[in-house]
């Protein structure tokens, strides 16, 4: 039996335990990835969307320097371009069009690029979503929540990871998202979650209000901080120890000691 033939049978309604002879012979990873599968339909683009806070946005002020250099420390290939508000995002740049420009050396204008976005909300099911992308052959949406501000970007790899998992490209990072540095400290990702970070740690942290350590760090600080800038929150230090441009990529964390300011 082919994948296509078997997935009809395994997602027909009311099949119930239909090929699950079939099902029970595959590899632990072919069984993840159909699991995935199933479970796109339960799974909302707030789930699974890259944070505001940790999206690269580009303004379409932004002059020809000032797009290459961000191209070229990003590693990314899509950018949502605004006007004056991150909340007022009038399109996505992709850099094969950027390339293309600069081949034909034609006049730099970011506005001219850019491509119309694909709005969606954050409560759309990223089985539809799918489906929408490609339909309209895009490949990122821009999510907004219920009262049409920006609450962040989805990206096709975003849905194919929820199926077979992370994957890694040449510009991702590929240490730890919490590292141990031993004597009640640790260097962190910020984009790591913040749920995920209070247990492996076994601090109480504000879970109810933030995602990430990055939106919880950015709100600490209640502006835009600079590299090892530090936050104390509870008796638990929060040091900036990377950034790009205005976003926090990695927190040390330090436990104060008793009788340490």
């Amino acid at each position: 039996m082919n994948a296509s033939s078997f997935k009809r049978g395994f997602f027909k309604k009311g099949s119930g335990d239909i090929d699950k002879k079939t099902y029970d012979s595959l590899e632990a990873d072919q069984q993840e990835m159909i699991q995935g599968v199933v479970e796109l339909s339960d799974t909302t683009v707030k789930e699974v969307m890259l944070p505001r806070i940790d999206t690269v946005f580009l303004s379409a002020d932004a002059s020809r320097e000032e797009l290459l250099t961000l191209i070229s420390e990003s590693g990314h290939s899509r950018f949502p371009v605004y006007k004056e508000t991150i909340d007022n995002v009038v399109g996505v740049l992709y850099v094969k069009d950027v390339l293309k420009a600069l081949v034909r050396n034609d006049p730099f204008e970011v506005e001219k690029l850019v491509r119309k976005p694909f709005f969606v909300p954050e409560s759309k099911h990223i089985d539809e979503l799918l489906k929408e992308l490609r339909r309209r052959k895009v490949h990122i949406a821009v999510v907004v929540d219920e009262y049409g501000g920006v609450s962040g970007i989805v990206c096709m790899e975003d849905i194919i990871e929820e199926i077979i998992g992370d994957i890694q490209d040449e510009f991702d990072n590929e240490t730890e998202d919490i590292l141990d540095l031993g004597g009640g400290a640790w260097l962190c990702d910020a984009r790591v979650n913040l749920e995920d970070l209070a247990e492996a740690i076994q601090v109480d942290l504000p879970i109810e209000g933030f995602d990430t350590l990055g939106g919880f760090v950015f709100d600490l600080f209640g502006k835009i901080p600079v590299k090892f800038e530090k936050a104390a929150w509870e008796g638990i230090d929060f040091i900036v120890q990377e950034m790009e441009g205005h976003k926090i990529n990695t927190v040390k964390i330090v436990l104060r000691q008793e009788g340490n300011s």
